[in-house]
């Protein structure tokens, strides 16, 4: 495989993980799982971004950083808000992640709803990045 076809996968895993686990989750009212499953969309796209951009990325949830260095020279200038959107998301969902997972934070819906449509626009403008669609 190269790393074209492995990134590509990566943000297909993340479409279907946003598809399935976390809007289902949404709807059912799981809000610490609806937390825990936008970051793994978040973290898979970003991850498969970075593939798609021939780069190692290393093996840590928050690469947002390590790809908005890298994805600078593929936006116009006027889009930088992206990128840093992007790295703020992926910072308050890493940070969310353990305390989702092992439930030592109760999160309610305004954190579940803000989740699912983070982890919408980061796979969303990982794609346009990445000219997927």
């Amino acid at each position: 495989m190269d790393t074209q076809s492995d990134g590509i996968k990566l943000i297909d895993q993340a479409q279907a993980i946003l598809n399935r686990d976390v809007e289902t989750a949404y709807r059912a009212g799981d809000f610490n799982l609806t937390v825990r499953r936008a970051q793994e969309v978040v973290e898979l796209s970003l991850k498969g971004g970075l593939k798609i951009l021939g780069v190692d990325y290393p093996k840590i949830h928050d690469v947002a950083p390590v790809f908005s260095k890298n994805a600078k020279t593929k936006i116009e200038k006027e889009n930088a808000a992206v990128l840093q959107r992007i790295e703020q998301i992926s910072k308050w969902l890493g940070l969310a992640r353990a305390p989702s997972f092992y439930l030592e934070r109760e999160y309610v819906e305004e954190d579940a709803r803000k989740a699912l449509k983070d982890s919408k626009f980061v796979l969303n403008s990982v794609r346009e990045i990445c000219n997927l669609d």
